[in-house]
């Protein structure tokens, strides 16, 4: 096989193997999408029914997932090297959160929120240290 021959075939093979790789990175996404997908169910966000002294009692949580993704290729020519190259990559992040108790009884509905006294604890720290440092930097200015 001559060169030229060779370098015609690389060429003919090149969209086949950028197509594989499209499939392949598109299947990926369509997995991790149902995962996240599935992290976002209405059995995630509200618990089992507990049944206890007459009373039912939901438990409710708050489910957020962030994702993203990103597929690229290209081609770069010079007269040393003939190159192509293609890659993806993605990444993301669920989590869940009590935000509250719903409790049904004789006397009615009611929703009982959740509250998580280290998320304030960690909020009036930050806050004051940045005060703190603010006012100890104007300080210093004058």
């Amino acid at each position: 096989m001559s060169a030229s021959e060779t370098e015609n075939t690389s060429e003919a093979t090149l969209p086949e193997n950028e197509n594989a790789l499209a499939s392949a990175a598109l299947e990926t996404i369509q997995d991790t999408m149902d995962q996240f997908m599935a992290t976002a169910d209405v059995n995630a966000v509200f618990g089992e029914t507990i049944k206890h002294q007459g009373n039912l009692i939901l438990p409710a949580a708050e489910v957020v997932s962030i994702m993203g993704f990103g597929i690229g290729s290209g081609a770069g020519v010079n007269e040393e090297n003939k190159g192509s190259g293609s890659g993806g990559g993605g990444g993301g992040k669920t989590f869940a959160r009590p935000v509250a108790v719903i409790v049904a009884n004789e006397q009615g509905v009611q929703v009982k929120p959740v509250v998580d006294f280290t998320k304030i604890y960690l909020t009036a720290f930050t806050t004051l240290a940045f005060i703190t440092s603010a006012w100890l930097r104007m300080r210093r200015g004058k």
